[in-house]
């Protein structure tokens, strides 16, 4: 079972690092596609909100980007990204 833990985390973190590029790119639609699939697989990930909220932010999908930052502040209350 830590073998499959460990593959987990890897692939979490890629799948992170990838978003995040999409990002950095203003790619904006495709960064929203892979967080919500990020979300997914890991309901928990308070990055993957935070960053779905910002690339809806983007693209003006406001009440949506409210949504995410809202579970951020839901798993997490005092993040700062979300409170903002």
């Amino acid at each position: 079972m830590p073998y499959q833990l460990g593959e987990e985390a890897l692939q979490r973190q890629r799948l992170s690092s990838e978003a995040i590029n999409l990002a950095v790119q203003g790619r904006w639609e495709e960064a929203v596609k892979l967080n919500r699939n990020i979300l997914e697989r890991f309901p928990d990930d308070i990055k993957s909100y935070n960053r779905l909220g910002r690339a809806l932010t983007k693209l003006g999908e406001f009440a949506q980007a409210k949504e995410a930052y809202l579970k951020t502040l839901e798993l997490a209350p005092d993040n700062p990204i979300a409170k903002k």
